[in-house]
């Protein structure tokens, strides 16, 4: 992969890794249309290095929310009702890199996580639960209030996470959304979303820093540096767009995106 497509997958990376649109979805499209430079060799490495770029911009925007985590001391509430929200996600993750031969697991990779297919109707599911979400609905659960059944549905919304490890199921977009379902407050239900987001993104890139050597190093850079910065307006975005009641529009992007792709690899089948 040269410079040039490491600083388009970094940006793309950054965008719709927060912005609720899929990233997974759009680098598993573009990887394909693009010749399938983000796939072959290494290619799991590479989007683990891109998915670290937007680890470190959750890391700079939700400073505060991190550092009451631990200070003035462990908020162990917080961090059970993070395990309850990360666990199901973790437990397929798991299972997937860890406990599958590797031929089944090559299997999965290659059929369902790189899948373009897949991709094309992940968006097109993003795009449906988008829409359902901004239906009217009194917003009462707070980040630092959920207790009794709203602490425990929490374990909902990291069923959405576990969704999300499909390809174009957007992991912001359905946990968010899920969250808004469960009646919790817009702001903080953002906060969740990528709390959730950051143990998420560390937990894949632990399993995989071992194959991230395997990448050439001015791609690699670049490709770190370009998802840092992009991932830093993404997240500045989406607050936005939460705020304001504006994810129909991802919706309706998510699903001519989706439908888009889909023709076009009906005309152009993938290899």
């Amino acid at each position: 992969m040269d410079v040039v497509k490491a600083i388009i997958l970094g940006a793309i990376q950054g965008l719709t890794e927060f912005l609720p649109v899929s990233s997974s979805g759009h680098l598993v499209i573009l990887g394909e249309i693009l010749g399938r430079e983000l796939g072959g060799e290494g290619s799991t490495a590479q989007s683990v290095l891109l998915h670290l770029g937007s680890l470190m911009a959750i890391l700079w925007v939700f400073r505060a929310d991190v550092l009451k985590l631990v200070y003035p001391k462990i908020n162990w509430r917080l961090w059970g009702m993070l395990f309850i929200a990360s666990l199901p996600a973790a437990i397929v993750g798991l299972t997937i890199k860890k406990l599958l031969p590797a031929s089944q697991e090559t299997w999965v990779e290659h059929n369902v996580l790189q899948s373009p297919w897949v991709a094309c109707f992940g968006l097109m599911f993003t795009a449906a639960v988008l829409w359902i979400a901004e239906r009217p609905r009194e917003l009462r659960v707070t980040l630092e209030g959920a207790r009794g059944m709203d602490f425990w549905l929490v374990s909902l919304v990291g069923v959405a996470q576990m969704i999300a490890l499909l390809p174009g199921v957007s992991r912001s977009g359905s946990t968010i959304c899920t969250a808004l379902i469960l009646y919790w407050v817009r702001a903080d239900a953002v906060r969740l979303s990528f709390l959730m987001g950051m143990i998420a993104i560390g937990g894949a890139g632990l399993i995989e820093a071992k194959d991230i050597a395997e990448i050439d190093a001015a791609p690699a850079i670049v490709g770190f540096a370009a998802s840092l910065v992009f991932s830093i307006v993404g997240l500045t975005l989406v607050k936005l767009v939460v705020a304001k009641r504006k994810l129909r529009w991802f919706s309706a992007y998510c699903a001519v995106a989706g439908i888009a792709a889909l023709v076009y690899f009906i005309a152009f089948p993938p290899a």
